[in-house]
């Protein structure tokens, strides 16, 4: 399928189309973001933030887990429309807005550049590409999708191989062509276990996603898309950090939480998650183990279940896996409450 304007209306059929095909542009953003070269200043301290709002955050999610699990510069993921005050020369500040108009995106960008940081924009255009153009600074447009949110592999892919490329993130090449050849390879494979997952979804009330802490970037992005695609509420916890204090409460709530568990498939992982499970009681349970065979894999493997799982159990509940009028509305509140993104550097605000 071709990819498409993310303003331009697409099916159920087509947008699930999207999701199977996501093979093709992440390898397109890959070899965007390996071809970038930065500056010899940049990031000579060592640290990077990524800044951006909803999947294009997410993103950011992945990088951090990465460069904690693999090596690399230490990251940072912002979330909102403030960089860090310690942020300034040496430092990098990756903007991450799909669109290229979220405010809050636009805001850090311009106070990256306020507090002497070096600048990446990442977008498909918009707003922020155009002032990354004014600004002088590196940008990296990535190919469109029907919606931000199924544009994940362009983000993600865009922001490791820039990293990768310019000695700030320790992947392995042979792990992300590895990933890369499970999206071209097991279509066949994530299908039917979304089937599975959709249609344990279908019956489902009360989820509670319970990942291991090497998989929590995953459990959220799930959280995320079962919101927007099923319209399905849910919660994302991580173990064994939910182990002290998270899973008092599901006890006591017992047979009335049905559990979604993420399980790399390794020890001690494993043995972690099914203990939980059994003090807990849960009213239903589904596990999913991660295919692949390192971290990378498992993650991306993950990320793409979620998409397609969640689009396939919007249809089956039959709501519209595309809109998001609710979120459409906040984001206008936000254009009339807020200054953000007026694309000017300044200094931050107190």
């Amino acid at each position: 399928m071709a990819e498409k304007g993310a303003a331009a209306m697409v099916s159920a059929e087509e947008f699930l189309a999207y999701y199977l095909g996501w093979a093709a542009p992440a390898r397109r953003a890959y070899a965007a973001g390996a071809a970038v070269r930065l500056p010899a200043a940049a990031a000579t301290s060592g640290r990077v933030v990524v800044c951006g709002m909803g999947g294009s955050g997410a993103a950011g999610d992945y990088v951090e887990t990465l460069s904690r699990t693999y090596g690399g510069s230490a990251v940072t993921v912002v979330k909102g429309p403030r960089v860090p005050a310690w942020a300034g020369p040496g430092d990098l500040v990756v903007a991450v807005s799909f669109s290229g108009n979220t405010r809050e995106t636009l805001e850090c960008a311009a106070q990256a550049l306020s507090m002497g940081a070096g600048l990446v924009a990442v977008t498909t255009g918009g707003r922020l590409a155009e002032l990354a153009r004014r600004w002088g600074s590196q940008l990296i447009v990535v190919g469109e999708a029907p919606a931000p949110r199924a544009g994940w592999p362009q983000l993600f892919y865009s922001i490791a191989g820039m990293l990768q490329a310019n000695g700030l993130l320790s992947l392995p090449v042979w792990d992300v062509e590895e990933s890369l050849g499970l999206l071209e390879a097991e279509r066949g494979r994530i299908e039917e276990e979304a089937r599975r997952l959709a249609e344990w979804l279908v019956e489902a009330s009360r989820v509670q996603i319970v990942a291991a802490e090497p998989l929590y970037p995953a459990a959220v992005r799930l959280r995320s898309e079962l919101a927007e695609n099923s319209k399905l509420a849910s919660a994302a916890s991580m173990l064994p950090e939910a182990g002290h204090n998270e899973l008092e409460a599901w006890a006591a709530l017992g047979g009335s939480i049905d559990m979604l568990v993420l399980d790399p498939g390794v020890e001690p992982w494993s043995s972690l998650l099914r203990e939980a499970v059994g003090l807990v009681g849960p009213r239903r349970l589904y596990r999913v183990e991660a295919f692949g065979e390192t971290l990378l894999q498992k993650l991306v493997w993950l990320t793409w279940l979620a998409g397609v799982a969640s689009v396939k159990a919007a249809v089956m509940r039959g709501v519209d896996p595309y809109g998001l009028s609710a979120v459409k509305g906040f984001r206008r509140v936000v254009e009339a409450a807020t200054p953000w993104g007026s694309g000017e550097p300044r200094a931050p605000s107190a």
